[in-house]
């Protein structure tokens, strides 16, 4: 429990201002890479849960304050985690399994923010677009930067011997 609330904190921290990259008409936040990685470390639930709560700094301070961000987030860590529980089953090598997890939770997620975005939050269409694509490379940010750490560090590995020395 306690990596999670840690990967939610580090995902309000990277959603703040000076972790935003500006590309002009939109820009590029990293909170999704906790997100993504505690999917694909610990599941569906874990990282479902980071996303909900990952997110909330940056909802409340955008200049109109967007908490349909906040579940939006909740399905991108939530479907990353599913799909890649069923994916790394499989032979192949696992940063083809994160990416297409992480895409599968993509195909999901943008038509809720495109919805909520636009009918709910009642924001410019062409404006929607712009963060629905800014959010597919965002997301493949994630996956490279969740497949390096991973690559590294088995996190519930570590977990479990911190959690088995206490």
């Amino acid at each position: 429990m306690a990596f999670v609330v840690v990967m939610a904190a580090l995902s309000n921290i990277l959603g703040l201002p000076p972790f935003v990259a500006s590309l002009g008409v939109t820009n590029i936040h990293f909170l999704q890479i906790p997100i993504i990685l505690t999917a694909l470390a610990l599941g569906a639930v874990a990282g479902g849960l980071v996303g909900l709560i990952g997110a909330t700094t940056m909802a409340l301070t955008l200049p109109v304050p967007n908490l349909y961000l906040l579940p939006g987030n909740a399905i991108l860590g939530f479907v990353t985690g599913l799909l890649y529980s069923a994916l790394a089953k499989h032979k192949w090598r696992s940063i083809i399994s994160q990416t297409i997890s992480v895409i599968g939770a993509y195909v999901v997620q943008a038509p809720y923010v495109y919805f909520t975005d636009v009918y709910l939050a009642r924001m410019p269409q062409p404006l929607v677009v712009t963060i629905v694509f800014t959010l597919l490379v965002e997301d493949l940010i994630s996956v490279f930067f969740s497949h390096i750490i991973l690559y590294r560090i088995s996190i519930p590995r570590v977990l479990q011997k911190t959690t088995v020395a206490a």
